[in-house]
């Protein structure tokens, strides 16, 4: 069934550079996964995790794999704002600022909710465990606390700076 298509009304004006109008005001707003962009060398993760996820040989045919670091990004959305596989693919095609960070901003298509578990699977325990403590001690080492959360919560705080005096540390 064909959908109807709203027409904008009153203060409500349609543009070709609403994306772009968007995207700019996103980021005045404050967009936490762009902050985590800057702080988090995904290129360095990537490389750490490269033993555990190897690489599919598409060799045979079908579909190129999806690049590891995009898939990393992903599962830092998904565990960052607690969602199912099916709750990820739905919200990397529904929000713009998931598409900024994993990089498919301009993307047709984007990785399937069976794909995004293969590569979870592939990652394994162990390494999801080192990818969670690499990214928190990156996020630390700049001073700052991961607060990850519902949809709605998801942020960074800055971290109490502790002061001891020299008695405290030796005691």
């Amino acid at each position: 069934m064909p959908r109807k298509s709203l027409k904008p009304k009153g203060a409500v004006k349609e543009s070709l550079f609403s994306t772009d109008d968007r995207e700019a005001h996103i980021d005045r707003l404050g967009d936490t996964l762009q902050e985590i962009d800057q702080l988090i060398d995904f290129e360095a993760i990537t490389r750490e995790l490269a033993s555990f996820v190897g690489r599919i040989d598409s060799g045979k045919g079908g579909r190129p794999a999806y690049e590891s670091e995009l898939m990393i990004r992903i599962l830092v959305i998904k565990h960052l704002y607690g969602l199912s596989d099916e709750q990820t693919e739905y919200q990397l095609l529904d929000r713009l600022s998931f598409q900024r960070f994993a990089g498919l901003r301009n993307a047709c298509n984007v990785p399937d909710r069976t794909t995004i578990w293969h590569f979870h699977q592939r990652l394994g325990e162990v390494g999801s465990q080192r990818l969670l403590d690499e990214i928190k001690r990156q996020v630390s080492a700049a001073g700052f606390i991961a607060r990850g959360g519902q949809m709605v919560d998801a942020s960074f705080i800055a971290a109490p700076r502790q002061r001891f005096t020299k008695e405290e540390k030796d005691g």
